[in-house]
Order: C-alpha cells, then sequence, then structure tokens
C-alpha cells in the first residue's frame, strides 16, 4: 500500500550534483538511546507552529519565504544548495530557487548575463524573451552545454523559467532534461517534451505565495513510497571501489536513485539513506563538524566511532514540532566516513517515533561496510 512520507535527509550527493547546476546558473537568476523529558524544553530545539503532516491534495513546502503547492507526484526535496527540487517524471529535474533580485534587473542587464553564460561553456539555444501564461508575465530561455560532467548524454539542455517573486525579488525555475537526449528529438518531439515541463513548473511558481509559517528545514523530503525490494545485503560501485554492507532484516529498499539508496522499517517507522558523496575539498571529519541539516537545533550527541578499520564522524539532534497543544520530535543520527579514492561514505538515519536511532550503535549493520578494490 502506498504511503505518503515526509522525511528530512541529508541528501548531500544529490545537493553537489545540483550544486554544480545551481552555480552555473547563479549568474542568471545540496550517548542516550531514549528520549525523555529533560529535551522537551530545550529552547534550542526547532518551534514549529502549526506543522501540517496530513496528506492532502498537493504537498505544501515552504522556503525562503514561500510557499509552494506541488502535485504529490514522485518527490520533492529541499537541496542543501538552496534550491526546491522536484522530479514528477523520468524526462526532467525541476529546480526552483529565490533570488534577492527583481525581474526588471534580469531583464535590464539579460545581455551582460547571456555573454557571461557564454563565457563559462553554455550555448544559447532561445535568447531570453518575455512570455505570458494565465495573466502571468514570465522571463525564459533555454541553454545547453556539451560534455556536462555525469551526464549520460552528449549534450545537456536547461529550460530557464523566471518570474516576479516581489518587488525585490524573483523565482528562479531551472528544468534540467536529464533522462532523456533532447539533441536526438525532433522539434515537434521537443517542442512537446518542453511544454509539459513549461507547464507543469509556471504552475508551480504561479501558486507561490509568501508563507504564515517557518520555512521546511533544509534536506526535507517529501515522496510517494513503496517497497522497491527486500535485500539482506547492498551496495555501491564508485570509480573503482566497492562499498557493500548488510541490511537489517526489517529494512525494504524504498528508493535508490541520485540521492543514494533509501531503506525503510515498518517495524521501527525509520528511513535510512546511504550514499557516497563525490570528492571535494572537505573531509569526512569537516562534514561532521557543520550539521547543516540541524539548522539551530541542539546537537544532542557527536564525536567519531571506529567499526572494522573504518572512522566515522557522527552527531544527531531532534527536531521538536508544535501543533497547537500538541508537541511532535523527529529524531535525526547522520555519520561520514572517508575511503579510499577520495570520496566520503554518509548515512542518515530519520525518523519520528523512535529515538533510539539516536544512539551511534543503532546503525551498525550500515556503518559496518567493506571497501573493496583501488588498493
Amino acid at each position: 500500500m502506498k504511503k505518503y512520507k515526509r522525511l528530512i535527509s541529508m541528501i548531500v550527493t544529490a545537493c553537489v550534483f545540483a550544486g554544480v547546476v545551481y552555480i552555473a546558473l547563479s549568474f542568471t537568476g545540496i550517548v542516550n538511546p531514549l528520549w525523555d523529558d529533560r529535551y522537551d524544553n530545550d529552547p534550542a530545539l526547532v518551534d514549529e507552529t502549526d506543522r501540517d503532516t496530513s496528506i492532502t491534495e498537493k504537498w505544501q513546502i515552504v522556503w525562503k519565504g514561500f510557499e509552494f503547492f506541488v502535485e504529490s507526484v514522485g518527490q520533492a526535496m529541499i537541496h542543501q544548495s538552496g534550491c526546491l527540487n522536484i522530479r514528477s517524471c523520468d524526462e526532467y529535474l525541476i529546480q526552483i530557487d529565490v533570488e534577492e533580485e527583481s525581474l526588471a534587473d534580469f531583464w535590464e542587464n539579460r545581455d551582460e548575463k547571456t555573454h557571461y553564460m557564454e563565457a563559462i561553456g553554455y550555448g544559447i539555444q532561445l535568447e531570453p524573451e518575455q512570455i505570458q501564461i494565465d495573466g502571468h508575465e514570465y522571463i525564459r530561455y533555454i541553454v545547453k552545454l556539451d560534455q556536462e560532467r555525469g551526464s549520460d548524454f552528449d549534450s545537456s539542455y536547461f529550460y530557464v523559467l523566471l518570474s516576479e517573486a516581489s518587488e525585490e525579488k524573483r523565482f528562479l525555475a531551472t528544468i534540467r532534461f536529464d533522462g532523456i537526449d533532447v539533441a536526438t528529438l525532433d522539434a515537434e518531439e521537443r517542442s512537446v517534451l518542453y511544454e509539459k515541463a513549461l507547464e507543469q513548473t509556471s504552475d508551480v511558481i504561479s501558486s507561490a505565495r509568501p508563507a504564515d509559517r517557518n520555512d521546511d528545514v533544509a534536506g526535507s523530503y517529501w515522496q510517494e513510497e513503496e517497497p522497491v525490494a527486500s535485500l539482506s545485503e547492498d551496495s555501491f560501485a564508485v570509480d573503482e571501489i566497492t562499498i557493500s554492507y548488510r541490511i537489517p532484516e526489517q529494512y525494504d529498499l524504498v528508493s535508490d536513485d541520485e540521492a543514494g539508496k533509501r531503506y525503510y522499517s515498518e517495524d521501527d517507522r525509520t528511513y535510512v539513506t546511504t550514499s557516497v558523496i563525490p570528492y571535494s575539498w572537505l573531509t569526512a571529519e569537516e562534514m561532521a563538524e557543520n550539521p547543516k541539516g540541524a539548522g539551530i537545533s541542539k546537537i544532542i550527541t557527536e564525536g567519531d566511532y571506529e567499526i572494522n578499520g573504518i572512522q566515522y564522524y557522527y552527531y544527531t539532534y531532534s527536531i521538536m514540532y508544535i501543533k497547537g497543544d500538541e508537541k511532535s520530535y523527529s529524531y535525526h543520527f547522520h555519520a561520514f566516513a572517508d575511503l579510499k579514492n577520495g570520496d566520503i561514505y554518509s548515512i542518515h538515519g530519520f525518523t519520528d517515533t523512535n529515538s533510539r536511532i539516536l544512539n551511534k550503535e543503532y546503525l551498525y549493520n550500515f556503518m559496518n561496510i567493506e571497501e573493496t578494490g583501488n588498493d
């Protein structure tokens, strides 16, 4: 039976991948095992009023002061890179940001921004132009990038849509066609694909409105899920190394995508996400020292932990939500380990019922990895 689950997870692999696109387009517009009453009145915990956790016709997502209404199909997530990412089909990914500049500012400086895009390697497929959709004004343009790192195709295409958010802010929506080779489509096929993506994207940003509640936490995730497989073990193959681990009996694999592998235990009502973060300038220890997902929440436990020669750096935290007179909590565990090839293995556990996840030994199976190759 399908379940709509709202979870908060630090999806760092997708953040890094989305961040590459976002940076390129930025000029145009990712231990106590049991909870007890001593945490109930902790002012450092996040206090969110009127948190809506019910299943509604659309996901109501608040980010950067605006509430977005997204069809509850596929998945949506708030990346650490600062974008709201929406994927409802295989052909494309929609990334939405709120920029601290007006729509008029972009139009007045469009030539300069276009020249910058060309200077960093993007080809302009459609020059910036003003359009109207259902009475709303937009600016749109299309660019492509050849030989993009990590792409399955020779050329990556991006459809960019901007609209006014307020007098001093604008929405930037970038549609990344990462699941279809746009270059092989004829003119009619390409037009149909663009219209489909444009309609969905304009629906989301045209219905956005100033929010009357706090932003959702960076890393928040919305998804329609059902189990994909029941496995006893799983692995990642990255470059010349393979990471393998055993999966506890009560966990099922529910998704396997650019965000990583996500498992769910119906018994514990707990999600676990494993991923491999591509090499960057940060080490596992440095990532653990910068707990972005926690926001202003108090770190409950942190430290390092060695399992079979693999050194992990971890932290845990909890977020308190208030709706009327009722309080509820979510519990989070993050751990990172350096791999032989410079990448980082990441584990994130999330639950809104099982405070045992605050114990570093609770996710032992996912941390007890075997790293082979690249010796």
